[in-house]
């Protein structure tokens, strides 16, 4: 019985701590790219309802961030950050939880966010985590999804799930990541191309899986 939660958590260390409370009416979303290797620990997020340059002066003067890069030409409102090494991430206890960040977007100063878990210990496991580090931390939805719809089973191919597991446990999804896309590909013994491929379709089940499940749940 796989478990899709929506949490809104905060810190006084957590990402972009500094610039959501010095732009409230900032969004934020994290970007989800797994089809290449863009550099480890860098978080690429889409930034809206408050003038780029304003962005770039609040990131500057935020104590969570280390770096800001620009990521496309002509497109100021995505940037690639690299947080400092004291920030106060939650995405990476849920990898270890064997979870997955399905979606991620600011709110109210803080996060809110849809994970995955196979079950509830992976929950209560990150809650434990967050407590104990200082967070805000409240469940907003909690969804269950049956074996017969998970995607652990029918929506996910052998090889989808054998590049995903391989890809988590090498530390692919790992902040900063762990491996590279082609030091999986070497480990499977397959082509870049093959698992990044792999990766992406496998994710794209778990999401739809997820939120077709929810939609259902919420109608």
């Amino acid at each position: 019985m796989a478990i899709v939660t929506e949490v809104h958590f905060s810190h006084e260390d957590g990402a972009l701590a500094g610039t959501l409370a010095a732009l409230p009416a900032l969004e934020a979303t994290v970007v989800r790219e797994t089809s290449t290797d863009p550099g480890r620990g860098v978080y690429f997020l889409r930034f809206s309802g408050v003038d780029p340059a304003e962005v770039r002066e609040a990131l500057s003067a935020d104590h969570t961030v280390a770096e800001v890069r620009s990521v496309l030409d002509g497109d100021r409102r995505l940037l690639g950050v690299v947080f400092t090494d004291g920030t106060k991430l939650l995405a990476p206890r849920v990898t270890r939880e064997d979870g997955f960040v399905l979606e991620a977007r600011s709110s109210a100063a803080g996060w809110r966010e849809r994970w995955l878990f196979r079950d509830r210990e992976g929950i209560h496991g990150v809650w434990q985590y967050a407590r104990r580090e200082g967070f805000a931390f409240e469940v907003v939805d909690l969804s269950s999804i049956s074996d017969a719809e998970s995607p652990d089973s029918a929506e996910l191919t052998a090889k989808q799930r054998e590049a995903l597991v391989a890809a988590y446990e090498c530390g692919y999804f790992d902040e900063p990541r762990e491996a590279s896309l082609e030091e999986l590909a070497a480990e499977l013994d397959v082509s870049p191309s093959a698992v990044g491929g792999r990766i992406r379709r496998g994710m794209k089940s778990l999401i739809g899986a997820s939120v077709a499940v929810d939609d259902r749940d919420r109608s």
